[in-house]
């Protein structure tokens, strides 16, 4: 419910009494042959600035004018290329956000992964020391029946001999080869 203000009232008040006096609330306008009584209309009212006065200039109207100022496209233009820049910011800071959230969760996840593979490395490098501790302290007893180590028990075995499987050599060259790949590589691997 709108509430109306005291001038405004009293605006209204005016306007009305002042048509009222005159004897203008309606004026008659044309008839027709099939009704008999005259048609009644209320007359125009007149804005605030023509009641003040019929001597002011009268507004141009905008929408008439066949051209628009130049600034005024230009103005246009810039608002419509800021929207679209606006935009395209957005859309660009909001997927570097979502993609650096996005890789701060995996590198927590690989983190918390090292950290338990670390974690699970020192129980494991813990229980095999206290394996060692336990067998070297079981060694110790005699009645484990382990000998110290001395060149009277060292086991010798005999090399194995070079040409184990015989292949015929079909070519020089390939042999030759063949025999440099094998001095190449080291006897212990």
């Amino acid at each position: 419910m709108a509430v109306a203000r005291k001038s405004d009232v009293s605006a209204q008040d005016a306007l009305f009494s002042r048509n009222t006096h005159r004897g203008r609330r309606f004026q008659p306008m044309e008839t027709t042959t099939e009704k008999s009584s005259p048609t009644l209309v209320p007359p125009r009212r007149q804005s605030p600035s023509q009641q003040r006065g019929s001597d002011s200039a009268p507004v141009p109207d905008l929408n008439k004018q066949a051209t628009t100022p130049l600034w005024l496209l230009r103005l246009y233009a810039l608002h419509r290329h800021s929207v679209i820049v606006t935009f395209l910011l957005v859309t660009t800071t909001l997927i570097v956000y979502g993609w650096t959230v996005y890789s701060q969760q995996l590198w927590s996840q690989g983190y918390r992964k090292l950290q338990n593979l670390q974690r699970y490395e020192r129980q494991l490098t813990t229980a095999n020391e206290v394996l060692k501790n336990k067998m070297a302290q079981e060694a110790q007893k005699p009645a484990a029946g382990l000998v110290s180590p001395s060149p009277a028990n060292t086991i010798f075995l005999p090399p194995a001999p070079k040409n184990s499987i015989s292949t015929p050599s079909t070519s020089e060259p390939e042999s030759n080869t063949q025999t440099q790949q094998q001095s190449l590589t080291p006897v212990g691997y």
